[in-house]
């Protein structure tokens, strides 16, 4: 009785010990909020998650903060990262270290303590913010007022300069006007190109017009301009001027077409997600193991079949079928880890909340992913935890049927 029940306690604490590994690089549950409005009013010891229609952070966070919104506002300090994704986004806290945005409009009234990427529809960087490493920038139209003390690489449809950057500067645009300070190199390719009366220039500039050569007037200050003809072929070569707006239209287009499939997945397989997490504590170890089945048996089974000539359309099918499943497995993850959240909170969420939630928890989990290393070991957890417990629940349903015809 003794050996059973300790050997049930280490299984216990294995299981535990994989769900927390799991799920720690997503939320860390007590640091984890969602619902329309989020509100982080005390200070954080540690990295907190952050899902919903309308967010603000209020107190100070010592860890990361990762969120997901329509509108979501940094008011107070972050002591590590910051990776925030939604429709309207301002900071005006002091970010410590690195800061990964994308959304429709953007804001940074504030100090960062390391670089910044953006990727959004329109960008301002405010007189007094200070960004003490790069800035990378990607939109549709950027306006830089503040004070950059590494790079600046932007490329926009439209883009005012008329702050100061300590490094180099690389811009690509359609109209782009400089009326602020460049102490680095510059390098300018733009369709229509205009310098400030306030402009200065500290180190040479390289530049291609639509126009041809520009009047600098009195912007270089021991430096020389020079136009580049070989620069033409790099603003050919993308459209810098749509580059912004598209890549913002393609995060838009991944959220709505994440929510539809989550509306799917959820209206169809409900049941079958709601049975799959009552396995977590009890059989997640499994589980685990059937997902590792499914991640490196099925390509072995689809090139079985390839090899087959009566075969080829099952393995065609299988392909089909195996590639949607890596394309959207992340949103699986995210209806699972919703309906698990939901169980514990004892009272049913209804079936919008729950989609919402979910579309939180998977936009968290996407941007996670572009973190080198870290994210390829989030997805494949999360692929292998989820289709594991797919698996292992459709496994249980079957031998509980073939019981109960064995009893008749």
């Amino acid at each position: 009785m003794n050996s059973f029940g300790t050997h049930q306690k280490i299984r216990i604490m294995k299981t535990r010990t994989l769900l927390f590994i799991w799920l720690f690089p997503l939320l860390a549950f007590s640091q984890f909020k969602s619902g329309e409005d989020v509100s982080i009013s005390t200070p954080q010891n540690d990295d907190i998650y952050l899902a919903g229609e309308d967010i603000s952070v209020d107190a100070k966070v010592k860890g990361d903060v990762v969120a997901a919104g329509s509108y979501i506002t940094i008011n107070d300090s972050i002591a590590q990262d910051l990776i925030v994704a939604g429709r309207e986004i301002i900071i005006k806290g002091y970010v410590a270290d690195d800061i990964r945005m994308t959304g429709g409009k953007l804001t940074i009234d504030a100090e960062v303590g390391d670089d910044v990427i953006v990727a959004g529809g329109e960008l301002t960087i405010t007189k007094d913010a200070i960004i003490r490493g790069n800035l990378i920038t990607v939109g549709g139209k950027t306006r830089i007022k503040g004070l950059i003390i590494g790079m600046l690489k932007a490329s926009a449809g439209e883009l005012e300069m008329d702050g100061i950057v300590e490094g180099d500067a690389m811009i690509q645009g359609g109209e782009v006007e400089i009326d602020g300070k460049i102490y680095g190199t510059s390098e300018i390719v733009a369709e229509d190109l205009e310098i400030g009366e306030n402009a200065q220039f500290h180190q040479d500039v390289m530049y291609w017009a639509e126009d041809g050569e520009i009047d600098f007037k009195n912007s270089l200050v021991n430096a020389t301009a020079k136009l580049d003809e070989g620069l033409m072929g790099e603003h050919e070569e993308i459209p810098w001027k749509f580059f912004g707006i598209a890549a913002f239209g393609f995060w838009v287009f991944y959220i709505l077409s994440a929510f539809l499939v989550i509306l799917l997945l959820n209206y169809f397989f409900k049941p079958l997600f709601t049975e799959a997490v009552t396995y977590i504590q009890k059989d997640l170890l499994r589980s685990f193991g059937y997902g590792l089945i499914y991640l490196f048996g099925l390509p072995l089974l689809i090139a079985f079949f390839f090899m087959i000539i009566i075969g080829i359309p099952i393995s065609l099918f299988l392909l089909s079928f195996y590639l949607f499943s890596m394309l959207f497995g992340h949103l699986v993850g995210a209806l699972l880890l919703t309906y698990y959240l939901e169980k514990r909170n004892g009272q049913p969420w209804g079936y919008w909340k729950t989609s919402f939630i979910a579309l939180g928890f998977a936009i968290v989990i996407r941007l996670l992913t572009f973190i080198p290393f870290l994210g390829f070991l989030i997805a494949f957890l999360v692929l292998a935890i989820a289709y594991g417990l797919l698996a292992y629940t459709i496994w249980q349903r079957r031998n509980k049927k073939n019981i109960k015809l064995a009893e008749e």
